[in-house]
């Protein structure tokens, strides 16, 4: 077996994810005629951040996401491998930086899509990563277990199985599993790379 054809069956999904987000914000500012520098400085982050996402280094949190299709005026499932590069399309992207951070399953949307949902499984008192403000419209939707939904100045709200709740976007909000036990919930969004 050759050293690539090893490389390759030693990737793992989330490699494979990696690299093809990567080649696609490549591709798109390259399509700007952008720099990293200046894609960087739209998005907040250092350029080596950038470079490792472009080369499929680092695979970008939910949030980094979100700030690079910004960065690119691109709903953020043009970012994402589409169904063309393979039949099914189960992308898992952290909901934080760091070894054993939650992950969130981004389980809609797409090329030309504004709507993205998003599937999070949280342990007993994870929240969902964020505290961000947003435009467009997102909705809460608890599967199993319960969620204290925050946004900045309004009381916490718990949210129960089979309950859901809009989120007022343009307040800063965070969702979280409540302490007593873990919580599954979809976050549906529409237009809100546009923030």
């Amino acid at each position: 077996m050759t050293r690539r054809l090893e490389a390759a069956a030693a990737a793992t999904e989330g490699d494979i994810t990696a690299a093809r987000i990567g080649a696609r914000v490549a591709e798109l500012r390259d399509g700007r005629e952008r720099s990293v520098e200046d894609l960087a400085h739209r998005v907040g982050v250092a350029p080596a951040v950038l470079r490792d996402l472009e080369t499929g280094r680092r695979l970008p949190t939910i949030e980094l996401l979100y700030r690079v299709a910004a960065g690119l005026e691109v709903a953020p499932g043009e970012l994402l491998p589409s169904t063309l590069e393979r039949p099914r399309v189960d992308v898992h992207l952290p909901l934080m930086d760091g070894p054993g951070a939650a992950t969130a399953q981004v389980i809609g949307g797409g090329p030309g899509n504004p709507t993205q949902t998003y599937l999070f499984d949280l342990r007993a008192g994870e929240t969902d990563g964020g505290f961000g403000a947003h435009r467009g419209e997102e909705l809460l939707v608890v599967v199993e277990g319960e969620v204290v939904a925050s946004m900045l100045g309004r009381p916490d709200e718990i949210v129960r199985a089979g309950e859901s709740r809009v989120i007022d976007t343009a307040l800063p909000h965070a969702v979280r599993a409540t302490a007593g036990r873990p919580a599954r919930f979809l976050l549906v969004c529409t237009d809100a790379c546009d923030g």
